[in-house]
């Protein structure tokens, strides 16, 4: 059994791929922002899915902009196999209208 850890889970394709490699039988590390807000429905359906399914599944909170949250989510996972760097950002509009700066 691999230990994955999937940054980005709240949606998507780290929601889906959560799932899916928890279902394969893999120790999988869900991390997302705002477990208790925003992405609360998020956090609670993937921690009701591994319940009910009997798997091994953690939701863990984990903003990648913040080291502090980074370094805390780390602190809880004992050891990693694969990561899946699946966190990211979207913008809306023509690329044109975004400065360097908001793309680092």
């Amino acid at each position: 059994m691999k230990k994955i850890l999937i940054t980005g889970c709240s949606s998507g394709f780290g929601y889906n791929s959560a799932k899916y490699f928890a279902e394969k039988g893999q120790h999988v590390y869900a991390t997302m922002r705002n477990i208790n807000g925003k992405n609360a429905t998020s956090a609670t359906e993937l921690s009701d899915f591994a319940n009910s399914n009997d798997l091994k599944l953690e939701v863990i909170e984990m903003d990648v902009t913040s080291d502090e949250s980074v370094n805390s989510a780390v602190s809880q996972i004992p050891e990693v196999d694969v990561l899946i760097n699946n966190a990211g950002m979207g913008f809306g509009g023509p690329i044109e209208a975004f400065s360097s700066a908001q793309f680092l």
